[in-house]
């Protein structure tokens, strides 16, 4: 997995514009030509991801998604039953 993250929101480089958000991106999306330019563009943080890594970070992003969408059902039950 590739992660990009952009210094300044939407620069563009090989036709994407770039989020300041981490974006990822599958191994195979770049060329070799593409992955040097984006490596040496001093705008973007590119992160190669092991496998290892890309399954274990899938693995926390899958439980922190499941912990918020808890607080938010909890906080929307306390809502709905008058703050008790």
């Amino acid at each position: 997995m590739i992660r990009i993250t952009s210094k300044k929101d939407g620069f563009r480089r090989c036709g994407i514009a770039h989020s300041k958000s981490p974006v990822e991106y599958d191994n195979k999306r770049f060329s070799k030509k593409e992955m040097t330019l984006l490596q040496d563009e001093p705008m973007l943080v590119v992160e190669v991801i092991a496998d290892d890594d890309q399954d274990k970070n899938a693995a926390e992003r899958k439980a922190t998604a499941e912990a918020k969408a808890k607080d938010e059902a909890e906080k929307k039950a306390k809502a709905a039953g008058g703050g008790k």
